[in-house]
C-alpha cells in the first residue's frame, strides 16, 4: 500500500463500470477479443479499494485488468483458447502474478481470446474466432498474436492493461498491430506459477498498455522495484542499429516510419551507430533446428493428443505433434548453442542503451489474405522475424508505438537483468516521438 495514489483511486469504480459499457457498445469487437467478464465482481472490487483509499491508505495499482486465458484465474477455466481444454475443472487459485497484481489493486475484468496454445503470432483462433485490430476500420486486419484479445482489450477501452505471455513475441506483435506499448521482460523477473506453457524456455508473461509510463508502474508494483517519475532525456544516449536485419523484408510504411523514428532520435541528441549485427538471424534457427519449441510443447500436450488430438486447431496439434521425433541430442544442442550466443550478445550490446529494430516489418495482415495455409506460415513466420530475438537471448524487450493511429511498432531490445533501464530508455524514447508527431492539423 501507498499513500500518494489517491489521484489514480479516485472514481476507480467509476472507470471501470465506464469500460465495462465500453464492451456493450463494442459487441461484435468484444465478442471475438472476450471469453469471460466478471461485471459485479470488478465493480465490488473497485468500490471497496476506493473506501480502503478515503481511509488513507491507497493501492499502488489501482488499474482494470485483462487476463490472457493461459493464466489461471480462480473459477475461470484455463482454456488457452483451445477446445482441447473447454472441459477441464475450473481454476482453483489465481496464477502467481495475477494474485500479486490484485493485491497492489489491479481489478480483473476479463478472460481474453488467444492464439490456440499460443501458437502463433497472427491471432488467428480457427474455434473461437480472430479478433481484430482496432486500428482497421473495416475489421479485416488481424490484431496479432499470440496476445489478441488482450490488445484488443486495451486499444479499445476494456481494460487498462492486459496480462500475456510472450514466446516470440506474442506481446509486442499484437501491442505493435493495436498502436500500443508492450513489455517483454528478462527471464525469471516475473513469477511464471499458474501459466499454462508453449515453450518454458522462452514463454515470459508480460504487459500490454498505452504507453510506456504503465508498463512501468505495473512493474514497479510486481517487483516492489522503484522506477522514477520523470522521464530522462534521450541526448546523450547510444542506440545500436542492425542495418541488414532492421530493413530485411520490411515493408515501405514500415521502413519509413523506422528512418523518421531514428531522425527524431538524432535529432533530440542521440547517437544512432547503423552498423551489421549478422548473428542476429542465426538466433531463430538455432532455436527451430534443435526443435526447442516443439519437443517442449509436445512434453506437455503428449496425452491430449493421444486422446483429443481432433479438437486441436489443424495448424497447431500437428506442429507440436512434431516434436515427438525431436532428437535429444538436436535439442540439447540448440540450447547450449543459444547459451553462448546470448552472452555474446550481451557483451556487444553492453556499450549501447538499446537496440533498435522494428517491431513487425509488416502492416497487419487481412484475414483472409492468410486463410490458405502456405500463405499463414508464410506471414506467421515474418511477423516474428524481429521479435524473437529477445527471447533466444533472454534479453528485455519493448515496443512503442510512434503514432497510436497506425499499427506500426518501434521496438527497444536491452541487456538481460536490466529491465527498469530498458523501460526508462523506453519511456524517453516514447516521450520524443509524441513530442514531434505532428497535430491533425499539421498532417497533410
Amino acid at each position: 500500500m501507498q499513500t500518494n495514489r489517491k489521484p489514480m483511486i479516485e472514481g476507480f469504480r467509476r472507470r471501470i463500470g465506464g469500460q465495462l459499457e465500453r464492451m456493450d457498445e463494442c459487441a461484435e469487437d468484444a465478442r471475438l477479443a472476450v471469453f469471460h467478464r466478471r461485471d459485479e465482481q470488478a465493480l465490488s472490487e473497485a468500490q471497496a479499494w476506493e473506501a480502503l483509499a478515503s481511509t488513507g491508505l491507497c493501492p499502488s495499482l489501482p488499474i482494470s485488468l485483462s487476463v490472457k486465458a493461459c493464466f489461471d484465474v480462480a473459477g475461470w477455466v484455463t482454456t488457452a483458447a483451445s477446445r482441447v481444454m473447454e472441459k477441464a475443472p475450473p481454476a482453483e487459485r489465481d496464477a502467481g502474478l495475477v494474485t500479486a497484481l490484485r493485491r497492489q489493486g489491479a481489478v480483473i475484468v476479463n478472460q481474453s481470446n488467444m492464439t490456440e496454445f499460443a501458437f502463433g503470432a497472427l491471432g488467428i483462433n480457427a474455434s473461437f474466432g480472430t479478433p481484430r485490430s482496432p486500428l482497421d476500420p473495416a475489421r479485416e486486419r488481424t490484431a496479432g498474436g499470440s496476445t489478441s484479445g488482450g490488445a484488443v482489450s486495451v486499444a479499445l477501452g476494456f481494460a487498462d492493461v492486459a496480462l500475456g505471455s510472450d514466446t516470440s513475441g506474442s506481446i509486442r506483435i499484437p501491442a505493435a498491430f493495436c498502436g500500443l506499448a508492450g513489455f517483454k521482460p528478462s527471464h525469471h523477473r516475473y513469477d511464471r506459477d499458474g501459466m499454462l506453457f508453449l515453450s518454458p524456455t522462452f514463454d515470459i508473461p508480460g504487459f500490454i498498455a498505452r504507453d510506456v509510463s504503465m508498463l512501468q508502474r505495473v512493474d514497479a508494483a510486481v517487483t516492489g522495484m522503484h522506477h522514477p517519475d520523470e522521464t530522462l532525456a534521450v541526448d546523450g544516449m547510444r542506440f545500436l542499429v542492425p542495418v541488414q536485419f532492421a530493413y530485411a523484408d520490411t515493408d515501405e510504411e514500415i521502413a519509413s516510419s523506422f528512418r523518421a523514428s531514428l531522425e527524431a532520435l538524432r535529432a533530440a541528441g542521440a547517437t544512432i551507430v547503423e552498423k551489421e549485427f549478422p548473428e542476429l538471424s542465426t538466433y531463430g534457427p538455432i532455436a527451430v533446428e534443435g526443435g526447442i519449441i516443439i519437443a517442449e510443447a509436445y512434453a506437455w500436450h503428449r496425452p491430449y493428443l493421444e486422446q483429443s488430438k481432433d479438437l486441436y486447431d489443424p495448424r497447431v496439434g500437428p506442429r507440436i505433434q512434431l516434436g515427438a521425433d525431436v532428437r535429444a541430442s538436436a535439442y540439447a544442442s540448440s540450447l547450449d548453442k543459444l547459451a553462448k550466443a546470448a552472452d555474446a550478445y550481451h557483451r556487444r550490446l553492453d556499450s549501447f542503451d538499446a537496440l533498435l529494430t522494428p517491431t513487425v516489418p509488416i502492416i497487419p495482415p487481412r484475414v483472409k489474405d492468410v486463410e490458405a495455409d502456405e500463405s499463414y506460415y508464410r506471414f506467421n513466420r515474418l511477423t516474428f522475424r524481429l521479435t524473437e530475438v529477445a527471447n533466444r537471448v533472454d534479453a528485455p524487450s519493448v515496443t512503442i508505438a510512434p503514432d497510436p493511429s497506425r499499427p506500426v511498432g518501434f521496438m527497444t531490445t536491452g541487456y538481460r537483468g536490466r529491465d527498469a533501464r530498458l523501460l526508462a530508455v523506453s519511456r524517453a524514447i516514447e516521450a520524443v516521438f509524441r513530442n514531434t508527431r505532428p497535430t491533425a492539423e499539421q498532417q497533410p
